[in-house]
């Protein structure tokens, strides 16, 4: 592609979506808190470097993906951060899920730098970042889209240009929304068939027919797996976004504050680390039932 890419953040995404950019052709200098996952890029072409501000010397387009607001500052701010490294005109393309203040906050201060911003998160899961399937919702400038589309491009299948900062966050918080809603429903329902005498295996195959989430996470559910594909802590963290955002739009979101109260609950136990699914381990004590196969 002859275009250098700085990435920074390789957790559970980052370091999914960055082999995807690797094999699209991209020289990219990788960066992560934790350096021995920025490490093992290396057999793949990546050149590692320590600093945010040290991937994004050089590059024509950086690209974050980091847990939530606080760590983004910390990767684009300060004098080790993407800011101070960057060239002017450099684009700046955040992936991680924000909302849409910490987006037009951040996009404001890039360009006083004489930088380019968007925001682009995702959505589709690990193994869509793992195919390079990702639903991508960027947030910006028209022709800063154009510039950053194949690269987006090869990392997600469905990459939409949802309208001017602030949008990609608000829809990206929307979905995640529906996701935590989803998962606390499913809980709640296979909860209350077993405990009223019902099959768990047999429920879950008719709650899968309401939506493909609870499809795909259902077996998992009931063989008691937990290990995180999306964790606990992060989808609160999004919830805990969206109703701040709900607020300052001045749209209620009820259901949204009870599915809160369910995680805080959760993350009270120590599962934060767990998928958000682990909820359901909460209902089944409230309710003296288990739903999980016994051993």
């Amino acid at each position: 592609m002859g275009q250098t890419v700085g990435f920074i953040g390789l957790g559970i995404m980052g370091s999914r979506m960055v082999k995807n950019v690797l094999k699209a052709g991209y020289a990219v200098r990788a960066q992560n808190r934790t350096a021995a996952k920025a490490e093992a890029l290396k057999p793949l072409g990546a050149t590692v470097v320590a600093t945010p501000r040290e991937a994004a010397a050089g590059a024509e387009v950086v690209v974050t993906m980091v847990a939530d607001p606080p760590a983004l500052a910390a990767v684009l701010e300060g004098p080790d951060g993407v800011f101070a490294g960057c060239r002017r005109g450099t684009l700046v393309v955040d992936m991680s899920t924000v909302d849409p203040g910490t987006s037009q906050a951040m996009a404001a201060k890039a360009r006083a730098l004489g930088l380019r911003y968007l925001e682009a998160p995702v959505t589709g899961g690990v193994g869509a970042a793992e195919q390079g399937t990702l639903t991508i919702m960027v947030g910006g400038s028209a022709e800063d889209f154009a510039t950053a589309k194949s690269l987006l491009e090869s990392m997600g299948k469905k990459v939409l240009h949802v309208g001017p900062m602030g949008r990609g966050s608000a829809l990206k918080l929307a979905t995640n929304l529906v996701a935590a809603s989803i998962a606390t429903a499913m809980a709640e329902g296979l909860v209350l068939a077993t405990k009223a005498g019902v099959d768990p295996t047999m429920a879950a195959e008719v709650l899968a027919e309401r939506s493909p989430l609870i499809a795909r996470w259902g077996p998992r559910v009931l063989a008691g797996e937990f290990s995180a594909a999306f964790p606990l802590k992060h989808a609160a963290k999004d919830v805990h976004l969206a109703l701040t955002t709900g607020r300052q739009v001045g749209v209620p979101l009820f259901a949204a504050a009870a599915v809160a109260q369910v995680q805080a609950a959760a993350l009270a136990k120590g599962w934060g680390d767990s998928d958000q699914t682990v909820t359901i381990q909460l209902l089944e004590e409230i309710a003296g039932v288990q739903v999980r196969k016994r051993e």
